[in-house]
């Protein structure tokens, strides 16, 4: 079981463009979905990681051609393996290839022989509908995916990333509130949280989850970017600027446009004052 959950991919709902926000928990107490995720994982946790070959490995860590000619040369022994297809499909999304993601995932679905292994193709399938902004489809591969492993967290994680995005912040709070989340520290599901929290306008159970962060995480600019928009809201304008100037950039259009709205909303209300 566990051999098949480190094959699943996180949602980056945060850009569709080729740079990707840096997501990687070195803690792993602090990486609730680690088994399910390499992505999620630094250099040095994906080099420990038990039982898991080189050749999967390297895809996660960006030399995705060499790994998709080992997978060619291995085609005859493991053409009948849902985890082989799904490694593949894996390599193309990280490639930005989605066309060809998705045809290795739907290989992957077609040679499951557990419910888990169709769990994971569900889930990854859902991953390229929202690339194509195709929202209706990808939830309900999420919920095809929950349905065939209701212990998997990496969908149900996904699954109130798309309630938040689209304004539904309780059904997102009673995701992350459920038994598979309860009693487990998870950067990711902490500040998804504290997010749904403050869109709501309820801002004392959103600084409650801020505070529950580990302090170096909010160096991270998406979660720098809602922790200064919450300060704003608590008129700690200085601090808000403090923890905006202090953010590691990441480059993602996204999240750099939105960096700058709320550093323009800082010194707006700076002058104010």
């Amino acid at each position: 079981m566990k051999t098949l959950l480190v094959l699943a991919i996180l949602s980056l709902l945060a850009s569709c463009s080729s740079t990707r926000l840096e997501r990687k928990i070195s803690d792993a107490s602090w990486d609730l979905l680690g088994d399910e995720s390499f992505l999620r994982w630094s250099e040095v946790r994906l080099q420990k990681k038990a039982g898991v070959g080189p050749k999967v490995i390297s895809c996660y860590q960006g030399e995705t051609q060499e790994a998709l000619e080992t997978y060619r040369l291995n085609y005859l022994e493991k053409q009948q393996r849902s985890d082989y297809w799904l490694h593949i499909g894996n390599c193309y999304f990280l490639n930005d290839q989605w066309a060809k993601a998705e045809f290795f995932y739907r290989l992957s679905l077609e040679n499951a022989k557990s419910n888990s292994e169709k769990a994971l193709a569900f889930n990854n399938l859902a991953m390229i509908e929202f690339k194509f902004e195709q929202w209706e489809k990808g939830r309900d591969y999420l919920r095809q995916s929950i349905l065939s492993s209701a212990q998997f967290r990496v969908p149900q994680f996904n699954l109130s990333q798309i309630y938040i995005q689209f304004g539904l912040f309780d059904k997102a709070i009673e995701v992350l509130s459920g038994p598979l989340f309860r009693d487990s520290k998870d950067v990711d599901v902490y500040f998804s949280l504290a997010n749904a929290y403050l869109y709501k306008g309820d801002l004392a159970r959103s600084g409650h989850f801020f505070e529950l962060l580990p302090k170096e995480q909010f160096r991270r600019e998406d979660i720098a970017a809602s922790y200064a928009l919450y300060l704003i809201k608590q008129n700690k304008i200085q601090a808000a600027k403090t923890i905006m100037d202090d953010r590691d950039r990441s480059h993602v259009i996204m999240v750099t446009e939105i960096s700058q709205k709320i550093e323009k909303l800082i010194a707006f209300r700076l002058k104010e004052e």
